[in-house]
């Protein structure tokens, strides 16, 4: 028979000590050989920390605790708890999320060979109200896709996502250049496709979000994001552009599909949008909508940084 991967579960954390404990509590029910695994959570400077709270939290499973004296980021964070793991296995989960029984052996089935990167099934937790928000949230990315089927490295998440520790130490961890919102994991994820790895959609390794950002601070996070972190991203990988929806910028001047673009971005058009989105993500509103709404946001804000 053969033995189990090894297993490092990478959690950062930021200011989120009751959410942590309750992902360290639902690692603690897995069904996984104890003695394969361990918990690695880096608190990223957080205004209070409770390692012996988090330590009994993980049941059988040992746990390292690092913590950062500033806040450094998500890249860092993750980098810090890769360099201190040892497991063959690194299964990415964040601190805001549980998970179900069968989570690491559902990420440890799905590996195929030593270039597999699996992407966890994310859903909402039961408490998070069901909305026009969650529904867009929860049809995205691999949420399209069947078990096991390839899927497109863009869909590379790192709150519930597996990796070989091998592989990501040879490709140089995540860019640790990457300090702002968002980027870090599209980065890695494409360095892991040029790397031809082949990516994997496992729905048996679930976990429940349990925090659900209110929706002016998720447009918010979007304009940080194309401001700080995509000019960034572009300077690295220019040929992400289309897949960013920023190809129009490399059209002509007065080119149709560029005139088009910039009628979108509009304030006149944007804000009756936004406006009507916010009365009705309660009821009804169009994913298409939302779509813009996130698009809009970070191409305004990457437009700012570097026009």
């Amino acid at each position: 028979m053969n033995r189990p991967l090894s297993i490092s579960v990478i959690i950062p954390t930021y200011n989120e000590p009751d959410l942590l404990e309750a992902a360290l509590q639902s690692l603690a029910l897995q069904n996984y050989p104890s003695a394969a695994v361990e918990i690695v959570v880096v608190d990223d400077a957080s205004q209070t920390s409770y390692p012996e709270r988090y330590k009994a939290s993980c049941g059988p499973f040992a746990l390292q605790s690092i913590r950062h004296s500033t806040n450094e980021g998500r890249a860092r964070a993750r980098n810090s708890g890769i360099r201190a793991s040892s497991g063959e296995l690194i299964v990415f989960l964040d601190s805001d999320m549980t998970v179900e029984p069968n989570f690491l052996a559902a990420h440890a089935a799905a590996h195929r060979g030593e270039k597999t990167v699996v992407i966890g099934n994310i859903q909402f937790g039961p408490q998070i109200p069901v909305s026009s928000l969650t529904r867009y949230i929860d049809s995205r990315g691999v949420h399209r896709l069947n078990a096991n089927e390839t899927v497109p490295f863009k869909c590379f998440v790192t709150g519930n996502s597996s990796v070989l520790r091998e592989q990501v130490l040879r490709l140089g961890l995540f860019d640790e250049d990457f300090t702002a919102y968002g980027g870090e994991d599209l980065e890695l994820g494409y360095r892991l496709f040029l790397d031809r790895s082949t990516f994997l959609y496992a729905p048996a390794a679930l976990s429940h979000h349990n925090h659900l950002r209110p929706f002016p601070q998720i447009c918010q996070l979007m304009h940080t994001y194309g401001r700080q972190s995509l000019p960034l991203l572009l300077r690295k990988h220019p040929d992400l552009a289309p897949l960013l929806r920023l190809g129009f910028l490399q059209e002509p001047l007065f080119s149709p599909k560029r005139l088009f673009m910039h009628f979108a971005l509009l304030p006149l058009i944007y804000y009756p949008i936004y406006w009507a989105v916010r009365a009705s993500l309660k009821v009804f509103a169009p994913d298409l909508f939302i779509d813009y709404l996130w698009w809009y946001n970070r191409t305004r804000g990457y437009l700012a940084a570097t026009t």
